[in-house]
């Protein structure tokens, strides 16, 4: 059945069956094969830490690789820095982020590479695979976080050919915003959420995977 708009889920990050992050997110849209979620800022989620005995490792990406190594992570609190509607189409190795500044205006988009999603009791499961692209208002794009990919693959956590395949993906999402299609189009930008929508906040059991 179809989520309905204003609706709280869950959006987890999964690794070998256990939640790596969690953030409420409020539906605005969805239809079988494609969701439009809403998470603003302010908002409350659990991010993954390395426990106190590694805290000192650095830089961030060899805690974090480290941690998935040894399946090995606590939660830390967290809220999120900036006000972001969330498009996701089933089979898609990425979701694009639509981020708003305080005043309003559009700031560009975020294609985060990750897990096609699956639906779930709670709203959707996805993992996000490091490697993300960041692309301008003028449809101008840039790596993000290639240094970290590559501690991730040096450290056994996500194969080669994955991570390429990652660099493929990016690149076509890439070629689609400088066409201008959608959703790097007008078509979302005059979008605001319903102010009578409270700020989503996670349930109790956001850790207990789902599937």
């Amino acid at each position: 059945m179809s989520l309905s708009p204003g609706e709280t889920v869950v959006v987890q990050e999964v690794w070998h069956d256990r939640v790596w992050a969690a953030r409420p997110m409020t539906v605005v849209h969805d239809e079988e094969s494609f969701v439009a979620l809403w998470f603003p800022k302010g908002a409350r989620w659990k991010r993954p830490t390395a426990p106190p005995s590694r805290l000192a490792a650095r830089p961030r990406a060899v805690r974090l690789a480290r941690c998935l190594t040894l399946g090995d992570w606590m939660f830390e609190n967290a809220e999120w820095d900036v006000s972001t509607l969330t498009l996701m189409r089933a089979g898609d190795w990425h979701a694009v982020w639509v981020s708003w500044l305080e005043d309003g205006s559009h700031c560009g988009w975020y294609v985060n590479l990750q897990k096609p999603y699956l639906r779930t009791a709670k709203g959707f499961e996805t993992m996000d695979l490091v490697l993300d692209v960041v692309i301008d208002v003028d449809r101008r794009w840039r790596w993000k976080d290639e240094d970290e990919l590559e501690v991730f693959v040096a450290a056994g956590v996500l194969a080669p050919p994955l991570a390429e395949r990652m660099r493929a993906e990016g690149r076509r999402v890439a070629r689609r915003a400088e066409q201008n299609e959608p959703p790097f189009d007008d078509s979302w930008l005059s979008w605001r959420p319903d102010p009578s929508w409270a700020r989503p906040e996670l349930p109790d059991d956001w850790e207990a995977p789902c599937r």
